[in-house]
């Protein structure tokens, strides 16, 4: 009896967990981060011997765009540049004509959100009432939210389009979560994009 009454207040205790109206708030920052990547699979990596990378980060914001150095965004390039060397790329300068250009950009979106009143139809009869709605006006109520996240690519100079005179993205990384614009979270950021991207290495 005793055994079917602890399963009895496990199961209680699982059901009460499950549904807990935001999951994501046990997330540590670190667990928040998402890695998101996406590469031309036409492309071969191994034809790529030498890369470079921009010397600052580009920064958008709602269309509107400017460059940035601080050191969160020095600590992202200087650890892109330790990935690519560890994938066998070697690291020149921009006049040295590589093969791979990187950008780095931190790109931030506004959104304007809109909700209308009244919610009545959500809840149906659940307070009874013979058919009765509920007297609310007729309103709209509006609130803002804003995202950041930052978006890595890798460009092909080896095989420009002499034609549309564009460089293909053969790769790219969006990086989105909590902890995205804290210094301690930089190696790992960096790391897990790369480290998903194995298809990249040339040694």
């Amino acid at each position: 009896m005793l055994k079917k009454a602890s399963l009895f207040i496990l199961m209680a205790g699982i059901g009460m967990m499950s549904c807990s109206k935001d999951p994501i708030s046990d997330l540590s920052t670190e667990e928040t981060l998402v890695y998101i990547t996406n590469h031309d699979k036409a492309a071969n990596y191994t034809q790529y011997k030498t890369f470079s990378i921009v010397d600052s980060v580009l920064v958008v914001e709602n269309g509107q765009a400017g460059t940035a150095l601080t050191e969160l965004d020095r600590d992202v390039l200087i650890r892109i540049i330790s990935n690519m060397e560890k994938l066998g790329y070697k690291y020149v300068s921009p006049k040295s004509k590589p093969d791979i250009g990187i950008n780095a950009s931190w790109i931030t979106n506004t959104y304007l959100n809109v909700v209308s009143q009244p919610v009545s139809s959500y809840y149906g009869g659940y307070w009874g009432g013979g058919g009765y709605g509920y007297g609310y006006p007729s309103y709209y109520q509006y609130y803002q939210t804003s995202e950041s996240y930052w978006l890595i690519s890798m460009l092909d100079f080896k095989n420009p389009n002499t034609v549309d005179k564009t460089f293909k993205v053969v790769w790219d990384a969006q990086i989105r979560g909590a902890g995205i614009g804290e210094r301690q979270y930089v190696d790992t950021m960096v790391d897990s994009i790369f480290g998903q991207s194995g298809y990249l290495k040339i040694n």
